[in-house]
């Protein structure tokens, strides 16, 4: 249990007090120190951001076309590519991992941001720079002739005679189309290359909204967060909507005979996102800077690196994730097999979970920027895995197979993993100091990215200890529901076993700046977290890679049914 120091004699370092902050009873108890120079327990100089000023709104729409580029990209690979183009799943496998990579070096833009300013401003050039990018690959797209589908005619998609032929690219031109599916690597390049300008994008906005944020008064620092997340997961929703009811025409593998073409889909995306160029520079306001001393840079980063509060945020967010990324990997043949989920049906759940999510985001950011973090995280947590237990066992043995119950109850789920998701964003402000904004949020953000990968490998890897494939759940006895059964177990027990990282996790504003204060410091812990840290993008980067070469895309590692 940490103890408090005798007194804290220097009243000239700041320690914010939330005076409704109840933690558990222990030896720690914060004093209420007033900052002299800043009113209302700010973290920097400056005016409280107000969400309805030219800056503010400046920034909302930065987050409103990552939501829309994040959402759309991504959810175009398994129609456009997989059914239109027919290409080799070893090939969209590779799209995924191509559009997935740039998010394991958040931490190194940030660095790039924090730096290296453009004359001498450190955030705006690099937004445009990266809308710029973004711009040029989704107009690349715009233009380029994806020609006539694979499968001349859809029907001939899902007609057994033809999807059993030994060559399916020599039963003719008026089946099927050979050349289709020879042109997707051009296609998976600009997606990439649209997804890395909306990154770099992104990890500069996060450093503004850190320094927005770090300009509240301590009663309600962490607004603009909630604003901002609300409004890319807003248009997260659109980009559903544009792909699950636009970009759903049979030659896409969906329903509807109308749809939106690919071209015609990035246009729209394009529409969106092209005057984020003019607004990025108009409406967000920065003031210049020096050219950074590097020296400086890295020998304060490793101090903070040291500090109690920084080594053990970063060890929560990543091991977190690594547990409550585990998952059964049976549940899309459980669903598709057992429960009949249609997918214009799965779709609609989509919709309308990310806007429960959404007011899930606003609640927390309207009531419960002082709640205990650990509390609520703890709790959501328990919650979330006693809904996925309920309705996969349910499932499972033939109590409840219903797909609404099915679709609708990780819907509720929701609720809680949402209050989650946003308390996990709110530590990060309490982190970053002057100047070193778009690495400290980049790295947190990364290391918490970092923990994924590495967790559903170790979901892969224990789920291969059972039978449970696909054609062995369409027999649907009673020793495959066990075989299921156990994967379930095991995945909702790796989530409870996050718990056990709580004690990693502040337990508000206040004594996140306490321990930024007058916590431990600890080399050891700055090289066990750099040690971790690099493991983790190591990993990622090695699922990545072994998931673009077809010879090693079969690998479970690498997300593959194993070679």
């Amino acid at each position: 249990m940490m103890q408090r120091p005798p007194a804290m004699e220097s009243l000239d370092e700041r320690v914010s007090y939330l005076s409704s902050v109840n933690p558990i009873k222990s030896a720690v108890e914060f004093q209420a120190v007033k900052t002299p120079e800043l009113e209302g327990g700010a973290l920097r100089e400056g005016p409280a951001p107000v969400l309805w000023s030219r800056e503010c709104l400046g920034l909302l729409a930065q987050y409103c076309a990552i939501g829309l580029v994040y959402g759309t990209l991504p959810g175009t690979v398994y129609p456009f590519m997989s059914f239109y183009l027919n290409m080799e799943g070893t090939q969209t496998m590779a799209a995924y991992a191509l559009l997935s990579l740039p998010w394991s070096f958040k931490f190194l833009f940030g660095f790039i941001s924090d730096c290296f300013p453009i004359m001498g401003y450190r955030r705006r050039p690099y937004m445009l720079l990266g809308w710029i990018i973004c711009v040029i690959g989704l107009v690349s797209l715009v233009f380029i002739d994806p020609g006539k589908p694979y499968w001349v005619k859809p029907e001939y998609a899902y007609d057994s005679e033809y999807i059993m032929a030994a060559d399916k690219d020599l039963l003719g031109p008026n089946i099927t189309n050979p050349s289709a599916k020879r042109g997707g690597a051009k296609f998976i390049v600009l997606l990439a290359l649209a997804t890395f300008g909306a990154i770099i994008s992104g990890v500069a906005s996060d450093a503004i909204v850190c320094e927005f944020a770090q300009r509240e008064p301590e009663a309600v620092r962490g607004t603009t967060q909630t604003a901002i997340y609300c409004a890319r997961t807003i248009f997260q929703v659109v980009a559903n909507v544009l792909s699950g009811f636009f970009f759903n025409g049979k030659a896409y593998g969906g329903d509807y005979d109308f749809t939106l073409s690919f071209p015609q889909l990035m246009l729209v995306v394009t529409f969106f996102v092209l005057p984020l160029v003019p607004i990025t520079w108009g409406c967000i306001p920065e003031q210049r800077v020096a050219p950074v001393n590097l020296r400086e840079y890295f020998s304060d980063f490793w101090e903070l690196l040291q500090s109690e509060v920084m080594y053990t945020v970063m060890a929560y967010q990543f091991f977190s994730t690594v547990f409550t990324s585990s998952t059964w990997v049976a549940q899309a043949p459980v669903m598709m097999y057992w429960i009949g989920v249609t997918n214009l049906n799965e779709k609609l759940s989509g919709i309308v979970g990310s806007g429960v999510f959404v007011a899930t985001l606003w609640m927390t950011g309207r009531y419960g920027l002082h709640w205990d973090w650990r509390y609520m995280t703890g709790l959501s947590t328990v919650l979330c895995v006693a809904i996925d237990c309920t309705v996969g066992l349910l499932a499972v043995w033939d109590i409840v197979r219903n797909q609404w119950f099915w679709l609708g109850m990780p819907i509720v789920g929701l609720v809680p993993n949402g209050i989650s998701f946003i308390i996990s964003t709110f530590v990060v402000v309490e982190l970053a100091g002057l100047g070193n904004e778009g690495i400290v949020y980049g790295l947190v953000t990364t290391v918490s990215n970092l923990g994924s990968p590495l967790g559903r490998t170790i979901s892969r890897q224990l789920n291969a200890l059972f039978d449970i494939s696909n054609d062995v759940i369409q027999t649907d006895s009673n020793d495959v529901r066990w075989q299921v059964t156990y994967t379930v177990l095991i995945a909702n027990g790796m989530m409870l076993l996050s718990l056990c990282c709580l004690v990693l996790l502040p337990r508000q504003k206040a004594e996140t700046q306490y321990l930024r204060l007058h916590g431990r410091r600890s080399k050891i812990m700055a090289v066990v977290t750099i040690c971790y840290v690099f493991f983790g993008i190591s990993w990622a980067l090695l699922v990545n890679i072994l998931a673009i070469f077809p010879s090693t895309a079969c690998l479970r590692i690498a997300g593959g049914q194993g070679c």
